[in-house]
């Protein structure tokens, strides 16, 4: 694929539906949107739309593939919900009531409201009012410090969230009148789900900033991963208290984590290199544990079991000795680094656009696109679905 960076940085991206068209956060108050054709040469993208409605930096973007609606957060302390109308995506205002920066936005799985996190220690669940023509919030108030990310469960009425307080929290986001109060089997686990705002499960093992947050299809699973890098699994047990899995990494710290299946995540971060995981054991005692990197970094397609200490790490530490020791910035070397992997600098995020393929994007600007299924992996034990 060409290397080609689409801006100076992509802080997250976003895409439609069917893949034909991407939104990318490009470090400033601005929402970019590419059509893309199912291309995944990025010099052939073209810009249809820029969204200038926040006067702060954008750092999350979220597009609902149910009502194809598009919502960004914030520094400017706002949340905008996007509709297009045929010709232009028109925003329709979000009433947070917070005042300190918004620093993520996930939509439900049902596409009826979605969840955004803030510095304000605090997590707005917002739903459309009809007669108002607005969003309105219900506010989460049981976090300590800056809220970094969220996801939601599969079943629309609970959230997990990563802080800067060091914890993983799983919260109540049960919204009466929008929400079905059936119980759909977390009644046995958690007898306060229909409260909202109730914690219903708290993780400390990260000891750092929980960066990312991810909920397995099948809803009894959570990831987590901290800045201590470290990877967190989590087994949700009906009767009995939830069981938590660390796996250590050696590398740099990781910044998002996405679930590929029950079985299957992947992780991304300061290593610039996706980084799957994946199940070893059964469904009633798992155990978790590192794969495989997909960036090789010398095209080779064997499998480097210590790829965590890979010259993709050791180049990194070098730059930022460089940086902080001698005080040596790129352009007063008058020449670029080039690292041995395809991203230049840290992942951002991460998302699954089809059942083999995912797609990252990166403080470098570029967004990239890998193929399970051509990687060399063994996609059977994976269990994609």
């Amino acid at each position: 694929m060409t290397e080609k960076g689409l801006a100076t940085n992509i802080l997250c991206h976003a895409w439609n539906k069917d893949g034909t068209q991407i939104a990318i956060a490009p470090n400033n108050n601005e929402v970019w949107i590419y059509e893309t054709k199912g291309d995944q040469h990025t010099e052939r993208w073209e810009k249809k739309h820029v969204l200038a409605e926040h006067s702060g930096l954008v750092c999350s973007i979220d597009w609902d593939p149910i009502s194809n609606q598009i919502a960004t957060c914030g520094h400017d302390r706002n949340a905008y919900v996007w509709k297009f109308d045929g010709h232009v995506w028109q925003p329709t205002l979000v009433i947070l009531r917070i005042s300190r920066a918004a620093t993520c936005v996930k939509w439900s799985p049902l596409g009826n409201k979605f969840a955004v996190t803030s510095g304000m220690k605090c997590v707005p669940v917002c739903n459309f009012d009809p007669s108002a023509n607005w969003w309105v919030s219900k506010i989460i108030k049981k976090h300590k410090s800056t809220v970094l990310a969220v996801d939601w469960c599969p079943n629309n009425k609970f959230v997990v969230t990563g802080s800067s307080d060091y914890r993983c929290r799983v919260v109540s986001a049960f919204v009466k009148d929008v929400d079905s109060a059936e119980d759909d089997g977390f009644g046995a686990v958690w007898p306060d789900q229909h409260k909202f705002g109730e914690v219903l499960a708290e993780f400390d093992q990260a000891k750092a900033w929980v960066h990312g947050v991810s909920w397995s299809p099948s809803a009894f699973r959570i990831a987590f991963v901290g800045h201590g890098s470290t990877v967190h699994v989590v087994q949700i047990l009906s009767g009995s208290a939830p069981v938590v899995q660390t796996i250590p990494h050696r590398g740099l710290p990781f910044r998002a984590v996405k679930f590929l299946s029950n079985e299957a995540l992947v992780a991304v971060g300061y290593d610039n290199n996706p980084t799957i995981f994946r199940n070893t054991g059964g469904e009633t005692e798992p155990n978790w544990a590192y794969y495989e990197v997909l960036d090789k970094g010398d095209g080779s397609d064997k499998k480097d079991k210590t790829a965590e200490k890979s010259s993709a790490f050791a180049a990194s530490r070098a730059i930022f000795h460089q940086q902080t020791h001698l005080g040596i910035q790129g352009n007063e070397k008058k020449e670029e680094t080039v690292l041995h992997t395809r991203h230049q600098n840290a992942i951002t995020s991460v998302c699954r656009l089809k059942q083999t393929v995912i797609t990252t994007s990166g403080l470098d600007g570029r967004v990239f696109f890998w193929d399970l299924a051509h990687s060399g992996l063994d996609v059977a034990s994976l269990h994609l679905s």
